[in-house]
């Protein structure tokens, strides 16, 4: 009986293991396809075949379960051509009509501006493990502008990938895709000016992990756009005087902390929308329509600020390739004062700054000691906010992902007077490890006579750390991370 059990939980382990290997679902096939129209049209086509594999893919918020179209009714027509489940034995169940529901974007419920665009969610149906959802659709658009960003990557793998895009001979066609060392993916390309073609094979999921690099750093991606003017905001070079109280009440003792300031009030008080811009037309707001609805998408936040800090009498212009910057002038340099973040420093634009975030600090401490029971005393060595901010239990013991890390050169020295008949119990440290080109680490914690002296120094020297040297960077973090505390007693 005990050996029968024993072989059941066996069983059930391995089981349970090889679940674990397998992804939620899979793509049997992903495709973009882009026509543009001698009418000044544009036709999106789009269809995926995915079986699912797993429970977790099958329940709704997996996003596996339904699918989201967002299109905006005033210049787009949305066509649903097939949308159906194959069962794993073949046959197949339609959605039925009550499955399609229109509705409006979260993301827009907060802007009146945007309270046009729809989503249609279709909640897929006859659902099962290996069950194939088949989703084909066509968005006709009234434009003839094609620029897009697709990131070849997926939650789950996708054995066959597709992008096609064709426009008229009077366009010309530029495509653009960047390859990754880090994304194991075979792609065939073909095209001329007026055709692309893009097939890729058994792609792997994108990675599952935290301190990723960015996902065009990491995954290949696809750019591509048409001959036609490219989205070029028009905004005029005035400020906004409708915004004059609230730029007064904004002002500070200089210039740097008032363009700090205005920064910080669109980045708090603008409501971002980021909905993408063929979804808007390549079309942006104008500074008072973003001021009056009180939101926007990147491009409008930068308008914005840009006719804000001209009604402060600041020279301000909105820059970047995506239109969403803002360069401003203060005293004869040019800052990005780009609202995306509150926490963000304001750079000068175009200077060239130190990569590797440097500090070296060496100070006396008066320290506080906590009392524990036994009269034992712990002191907490000061933790400074430093250059690395990775938390261990984010980094698994293995990990096939790389690492981004924060390029630093950091060195902190605290020496501390004991009181009187106060001895440091805890072993002394001394950690030295060196990885070449990765980075270095040093540890060291003694007493000597009434003086308690921490040496720690912490050195990075590769942005992004992959395969064999992952272990190498887990242990130097490790030992930077460790021998917070001090445990001392009364002799």
């Amino acid at each position: 009986m005990k050996r029968t059990f024993a072989i059941a939980l066996l069983l059930t382990a391995l089981a349970s293991t090889t679940i674990a290997q397998q992804p939620d679902a899979e793509y049997q096939l992903l495709r973009h396809r882009y026509t543009v129209n001698n009418d000044g049209t544009t036709d999106y086509n789009f269809r995926k075949e995915i079986t699912l594999i797993r429970n977790r893919a099958i329940t709704a918020y997996a996003d596996k379960g339904e699918t989201f179209i967002i299109y905006d009714p005033r210049f787009e027509t949305l066509t649903i051509n097939e949308s159906y489940t194959i069962r794993p034995d073949g046959s197949r169940v339609a959605t039925p009509e009550n499955a399609f529901v229109e509705q409006l974007p979260s993301q827009c419920a907060d802007c009146g501006r945007f309270n046009d665009i729809r989503e249609l969610a279709i909640i897929h149906t006859a659902l099962e493990y290996n069950c194939t959802i088949v989703l084909d659709y066509t968005i006709h658009r009234s434009a003839d502008l094609v620029n897009e960003r697709l990131v070849l990557a997926q939650d789950c793998p996708v054995k066959r990938y597709e992008v096609e895009i064709n426009v008229p001979e009077k366009y010309e066609l530029v495509a653009n895709l960047k390859r990754s060392p880090y994304f194991n993916a075979t792609f065939t390309e073909k095209g001329d000016a007026h055709s692309y073609s893009l097939t890729g094979l058994n792609l792997p999921q994108n990675f599952r992990a935290a301190y990723l690099p960015a996902d065009d750093e990491l995954y290949p991606t696809l750019t591509f756009y048409n001959g036609t003017p490219q989205f070029r905001p028009e905004f005029d070079n005035e400020g906004l005087p409708e915004s004059m109280l609230t730029v007064v009440n904004l002002m500070q003792d200089k210039p740097f902390h008032t363009v700090r300031s205005l920064r910080n009030f669109v980045a708090d008080n603008i409501h971002l929308n980021n909905l993408p811009p063929a979804l808007l037309g390549y079309t942006h707001a104008t500074a008072l329509q973003t001021w009056e609805s009180g939101c926007g998408t990147p491009t409008d936040r930068a308008v914005l600020l840009a006719a804000m800090l001209r009604t402060a009498g600041f020279e301000a212009t909105v820059y970047g390739d995506n239109y969403d910057r803002v360069a401003v002038t203060i005293d004869t340099l040019q800052y990005d004062a780009t609202p995306d973040s509150k926490t963000h420093r304001m750079p000068i634009i175009g200077e060239a700054h130190e990569a590797v975030n440097t500090k070296d600090q060496s100070r006396s401490i008066t320290p506080t000691f906590d009392t524990l029971e036994g009269g034992y005393y712990r002191w907490m060595v000061p933790i400074e906010k430093g250059c690395t901010h990775m938390k261990l239990d984010q980094l698994a013991p293995s990990r096939k992902a790389p690492v981004k890390v924060d390029l630093c050169n950091e060195h902190y020295k605290y020496t501390v007077d004991l009181p009187k008949g106060l001895k440091m119990i805890s072993p002394a440290v001394e950690i030295e490890e060196k990885c070449d080109s990765l980075g270095s680490v040093s540890v060291k914690i003694k007493q000597s006579g009434r003086k308690l002296t921490v040496e720690r120094s912490l050195t990075l020297e590769r942005e992004v750390v992959y395969g064999d040297d992952y272990a190498a960077l887990r242990r130097l973090l490790t030992a930077w991370q460790s021998h917070n505390a001090v445990l001392l007693k009364k002799k």
